[in-house]
């Protein structure tokens, strides 16, 4: 069995992605002993051999095994590149299920030559999931408010869109954080203006361009200013993990594609140009492991607040690992 998990909607995608490992884990292997992931940064042909080992391999006191991969369809793009694995996936065994996951746009992966072919295999399941927008992406924020454990009426949805967008991301992250604000209570407009920022603030740039260590007195100074101007350190910390999260995803792009460019960036991840043309530069000047260990902490500090953390320590922290010169991998 092949499952086919893709779409623009990153945090569905991941969430429908760790949603089937997880049911695989309840129900054949509570061990996690039959479960192999790969992820793809970049083009890396040593994959092929190591994925085909792991979907071979027969399930140790299991019936079943799962092998996820993901990033295949956005790495995975010309035909010559494509033909081993299509064989490869061909050959899948009963005992085997594989998840392949990617988080660019249906349009892009089911150009792919990998996923024509593969989609048309036998015992395929195909889930594609782009950005939500209108009804269907007030009902997935009603749905994640339930699971929050917090009430949130059309209207205060409509004012938290408003500011956010259609960001499946940071969209949760901002339920998350409006519920333990409002604890038993219902969410309300005054609380989405105090908390959340809103989706274009170019201030946030000159912070993240002092965001190098020969500039880092200008970022702290820049940090203060935001402070006396009487930022809210919810909102601010919010900002820097958005931040961190585009760059991510602009780095990406730079791998993939040696000449893109603004318009692009523009495009693929519906930023304003004047946004797409400053992360463009920085996602540059950072390396992809650099931001990925930012974005780890983000979580750990996402998480730690919500038990109690103050925000405006979780802001000093993730600050300061930018800042820090062993941190930067260039």
């Amino acid at each position: 069995m092949i499952l086919l998990v893709y779409g623009d909607d990153a945090f569905r995608v991941k969430e429908r992605a760790k949603e089937f490992v997880m049911k695989f884990a309840e129900k054949f292997d509570p061990t996690r002993m039959n479960i192999d992931e790969f992820v793809f940064g970049k083009k890396d042909d040593a994959q092929l051999p190591r994925v085909s080992e792991a979907i071979a391999a027969s399930p140790f006191l299991s019936p079943k095994r799962m092998v996820r991969v993901d990033g295949i369809f956005s790495t995975v793009t010309t035909k010559p590149d494509a033909e081993p694995w299509i064989a490869m996936f061909s050959r899948v065994p009963e005992s085997t299920i594989v998840v392949l996951v990617d988080t660019v746009s249906k349009e892009k992966v089911e150009k792919t030559e990998l996923w024509k072919r593969v989609s048309g295999m036998k015992d395929v399941h195909v889930y594609p999931l782009p950005a939500l927008s209108g009804l269907d992406l007030q009902a997935w924020v009603v749905g994640r408010a339930k699971i929050h454990g917090v009430t949130m009426v059309p209207n205060v949805i409509s004012v938290l869109v408003d500011r956010v967008g259609n960001d499946s991301w940071r969209l949760e992250t901002e339920i998350g954080k409006l519920a333990a604000y409002a604890g038993d209570a219902p969410v309300t407009e005054a609380m989405i203006t105090k908390l959340v920022v809103s989706e274009y603030r170019e201030d946030i740039f000159v912070l993240m361009d002092a965001m190098s260590a020969d500039r880092a007195p200008y970022a702290l100074q820049k940090l203060h200013e935001e402070r006396v101007a009487g930022a809210d350190e919810f909102p601010l910390f919010g900002m820097l993990v958005r931040q961190i999260r585009i760059l991510l995803q602009v780095r990406a792009l730079c791998d993939e594609r040696s000449n893109i460019g603004k318009g692009d960036v523009a495009e693929v991840l519906g930023l304003h140009p004047f946004v797409a043309q400053k992360v463009l530069g920085e996602a540059r000047r950072r390396s992809f492991l650099q931001m990925m260990a930012w974005h780890g902490l983000a979580a750990e500090l996402d998480s730690a607040m919500k038990r109690g953390l103050a925000a405006d320590v979780a802001v000093d922290r993730l600050v300061a690992m930018m800042l820090d010169d062993s941190s930067i991998l260039r």
